[in-house]
């Protein structure tokens, strides 16, 4: 006959004689009272309305000019050429093998995409810029120069040792891209690595850190609204949060700069102001002089009027 067991019949251990058992919690009997809630994400990257991943045009660069951006930069690329407003996302498993837009001029993919000719010609791509190890670049795994050469477009890329190597290479790929859509009007950039959605996708992160001058978490939750495949882990995310540091950094002292650039001019025209006024008075006082000794002259002569009325 089988035995069986109830659980309002169970005995806890410390009853029992021979228990060594120290408790440290009340015992009770079946199952907790209260269900375990599940922790919501604290910022879901998709939304019915997408309205808070739009990108918009920088208001300033905060940044000394020439290390993300040229000096001509500014003049030569259109503003609006940031603005993207954000669609809901219709995504398919299929669409991982292919690149998408993050700005009117910066796609991102996976080298694959690159397979898709058709594509790089309908979009305009003029620039393949490769995010490598140097282990896939020894090997030549991924590169865009055969199919650069074969569209008569632009390829290069940034080589790095690992991930850790990539905080350091942040602003060589940012000034790549800015010389390169800066350089003619409808320039396009697609930065690829071998999934697109890490190390590629960090770059785009940081470019949109920098040149929208958007927080690590806005940044990247921008990008993978665009494509929803991106996976960043936490070691990328740390070394995106540690640039967040540096540029932040790097604002306040460009901002220092710009604050004693403006204070050694106004402490010139104070000078010069100084230096005028003092110049003035020395005129002045010669003048003075000068009167002086005219009047001197005229001291001993008849005051009378040289012609008199008859």
């Amino acid at each position: 006959m089988e035995a069986t067991f109830s659980k309002t019949h169970e005995v806890p251990m410390t009853q029992t004689a021979q228990s060594l058992y120290i408790p440290t919690h009340e015992y009770t009997s079946g199952a907790p009272s209260q269900p375990q809630m599940a922790m919501a994400p604290a910022m879901p990257f998709y939304e019915d309305d997408p309205s808070r991943f739009d990108t918009m045009a920088p208001d300033s660069h905060d940044f000394e000019i020439g290390e993300y951006a040229s000096a001509e930069f500014f003049n030569s690329v259109n503003m609006s050429d940031f603005v993207d407003r954000a669609k809901p996302i219709e995504w398919s498993y299929e669409m991982r093998r292919v690149a998408q837009l993050i700005l009117p001029f910066l796609y991102l993919g996976p080298s694959s995409s690159l397979k898709d000719r058709d594509f790089l010609r309908r979009e305009g791509i003029t620039l393949l810029l490769a995010i490598r190890s140097r282990q896939s670049a020894q090997a030549r795994l991924v590169s865009g120069e055969k199919v650069a050469t074969e569209l008569g477009i632009e390829a290069d890329a940034i080589d790095v040792m690992d991930n850790q190597e990539l905080i350091a290479a942040f602003p060589r790929a940012i000034r790549r891209i800015n010389d390169h859509i800066a350089s003619s009007p409808h320039r396009k950039v697609l930065v690829f690595c071998e999934s697109g959605n890490e190390r590629s996708a960090s770059v785009a992160i940081a470019y949109l850190m920098v040149m929208l001058n958007l927080d690590a978490v806005n940044a990247l939750y921008t990008v993978q609204h665009r494509r929803f495949c991106v996976c960043i882990e936490e070691p990328m995310r740390h070394i995106l949060s540690s640039f967040e540091s540096i540029l932040n950094a790097k604002r306040d002292v460009a901002k220092a700069k710009r604050m004693a650039s403006s204070s050694n001019g106004i402490h010139s025209q104070a000078q010069a102001s100084k230096k005028r006024s003092l110049s003035r008075q020395d005129e002045i006082g010669e003048a003075d002089v000068d009167m002086d000794m005219d009047m001197d002259r005229f001291q001993d002569r008849n005051p009378s009027a040289p012609f008199q009325d008859r």
